[in-house]
C-alpha cells in the first residue's frame, strides 16, 4: 500500500534533476520540450526592449553610410571639375600652338612670295608674286606690309626699259600689282593705294610719253576707283580714292585732251574711262565684275549729295547701268517643291 503523503507520479517538470528528468521521459518528450524551450527563449528575445547601444550603433552605422555617400559624390564632382578644367587647358594650349604654327606658316610664306615679287631676274617670277600679294592684301596683319611691297614694286617697274618705254613684259607687271593692290575690302587702304599714282606722274614728267601714261591711268581707273565703287559706303570716301587720280590728270591736261579742265569736266572723263572699259571688257568677257562696279557707282550717287561737279559724272554712271542687260531671274520654284521640268521651263 502506498504512502499517502508521497507525491503522485506524474510528467516530469522543469525543476526535475536532469538525471531523473533523463531516466523518467522519453527522447521524443525530451525532443518536444527543447523545441518548445528554443521557442520561448525566442519569444522572449523578441519581445525584449533593444539596448540603447544596439540602437546608438545602428545610427551610427547609417550615418557613416550617408558620409560615405556625399563624400563619394564630391569626389566625383571634383574629379569632373578637374577634368573639365584640364580639357580646357589643353584645348587653349592645342590652340595657342595651331595659332603659333599658322602664323609661323603664314609669315614663311609671305616671305618666299616676297621673295618671287623682289626677283630682278625673272619677269615671271615677279609676275608671280605680285599675284600671290593680293591674298596679303585681304589679311589685316600683312596688308600694311603687302602694299608696301607693291608700291615699291610699282616704282621698279615704271623705272622702264633702256629704251625708256614700257615692254610686255612691264606693262603686264603693272598691272598685276594695280590688281593686286585692289584686292582688299577696305575703303581707305584703297585711298592709300590710289596715292601710288605719284609714281606714274613723275614717270610722265621723265618721258612724256601721253600714250603710256593714259594707258596707266586707265588702269587705275578700272582696277582702283571700279574697286571703290564696291567697297565705299558713301560718296565722300569715293572722292578720296578718286581725288590722287584727278589731281595728277589736272596736274597734265594733256592726258585729259583738253585746256585747263575743271573737275568737273576731269570726274566726267574718269567716269568716262570707267565705263567705256568696262563696255570693252563686257563685249569680250563674260566674267567681268563690271555691272557690279557701275550699279555700285550709280548707287552713290543716289545716296550723295547733289553737287555741281559730281552731276556729269553720275549721269555717265547711271547711263552706264541704264544699258546694261538685265539680270537674270532666278529659276521659280514649284509650291510642292518638286523640280521643274525641262518642258516646263
Amino acid at each position: 500500500m502506498s504512502d499517502p503523503t508521497s507525491p503522485p507520479p506524474g510528467p516530469p517538470g522543469v525543476g526535475s534533476e536532469p538525471g531523473e528528468l533523463a531516466r523518467s521521459t522519453s527522447f521524443d518528450e525530451l525532443q518536444r520540450m527543447k523545441v518548445a524551450e528554443e521557442i520561448a527563449r525566442l519569444r522572449g528575445e523578441r519581445t525584449k526592449p533593444p539596448s540603447r547601444l544596439a540602437i546608438a550603433s545602428q545610427v551610427l552605422v547609417g550615418y557613416i553610410a550617408l558620409a560615405g555617400l556625399f563624400v563619394n559624390a564630391y569626389q566625383s564632382y571634383s574629379n569632373k571639375q578637374h577634368q573639365d578644367q584640364q580639357a580646357r587647358l589643353d584645348q587653349e594650349k592645342w590652340n595657342r600652338e595651331f595659332a603659333r604654327a599658322s602664323q609661323a606658316d603664314k609669315y614663311r610664306a609671305f616671305f618666299e612670295t616676297a621673295i618671287l615679287a623682289t626677283d630682278p631676274t625673272n619677269p615671271d617670277k615677279r609676275l608671280v608674286g605680285y599675284a600671290l600679294l593680293q591674298e596679303f592684301v585681304q589679311d589685316p596683319a600683312y596688308d600694311q606690309k603687302a602694299m608696301v611691297m607693291l608700291e615699291e614694286s610699282l616704282s621698279q617697274e615704271l623705272r622702264g626699259t633702256p629704251a625708256d618705254r614700257l615692254d610686255d613684259a612691264h606693262r603686264v607687271a603693272v598691272v598685276a600689282i594695280l590688281t593686286a593692290l585692289a584686292g582688299t575690302d577696305d575703303c581707305r587702304a584703297l585711298q592709300r593705294a590710289a596715292r601710288s599714282v605719284d609714281r606714274v606722274a613723275r614717270r610722265h614728267a621723265r618721258i612724256k610719253d601721253q600714250g603710256e601714261t593714259r594707258d596707266v591711268i586707265e588702269v587705275y581707273v578700272r582696277r582702283l576707283l571700279g574697286r571703290a565703287a564696291q567697297v565705299c559706303t558713301n560718296l565722300k570716301d569715293f572722292r578720296a580714292v578718286r581725288r590722287p587720280i584727278r589731281e595728277t590728270m589736272l596736274k597734265s591736261p594733256e592726258l585729259l585732251g583738253l585746256n585747263d579742265p575743271t573737275e568737273a569736266e576731269a570726274n566726267f572723263l574718269i567716269a568716262a574711262i570707267l565705263r567705256q572699259r568696262c563696255e570693252d571688257e563686257l563685249a569680250y568677257s563674260g566674267a567681268s565684275d563690271c555691272p557690279e562696279l557701275l550699279r555700285g557707282y550709280a548707287a552713290l550717287c543716289v545716296k550723295g549729295e547733289s553737287e555741281p561737279e559730281e552731276r556729269a559724272a553720275c549721269e555717265v554712271a547711271q547711263a552706264a547701268v541704264a544699258a546694261l542687260p538685265p539680270s537674270p531671274a532666278p529659276p521659280a520654284v514649284p509650291l510642292d517643291g518638286a523640280t521643274p521640268s525641262p518642258a516646263g521651263r
